[in-house]
């Protein structure tokens, strides 16, 4: 099986309470963060999985080809990301990026 290189950035997120399907429509994979990123030829998709040990917690993964594709992407709409940032913040308790990491070869 052929990999490809990717770069993935990688948050946690603690939702509130009675709002599971809300945060799911919107970060899954069909979701509004889904489709705006879409608008790249870059990105590569985003995969939500969620915690079997802890009670509202999810983990997110936004996949894209280089960090590059990633950074320009954001500068291009930094505004439209930063509205729709803010109007999901009522979904959620804690936002924390994990991280960014690279595939592995």
């Amino acid at each position: 099986m052929k990999s490809y290189p990717s770069y993935n950035v990688i948050w946690k997120y603690q939702i509130r309470s009675g709002y599971k399907e809300k945060f799911e429509l919107a970060y899954g994979k069909e979701g509004a963060w889904s489709s705006f990123f879409s608008k790249s030829e870059n990105y590569r998709g985003s995969y939500l999985l969620i915690s079997n040990e802890e009670v509202y917690t999810y983990v997110l993964i936004d996949t894209w080809i280089n960090q590059q594709s990633y950074e320009d992407f954001i500068r291009m709409n930094k505004e439209t990301y930063e509205e729709m940032s803010s109007g999901f913040e009522y979904l959620y308790e804690t936002e924390e990026k994990i991280g960014t990491f690279n595939s592995v070869r």
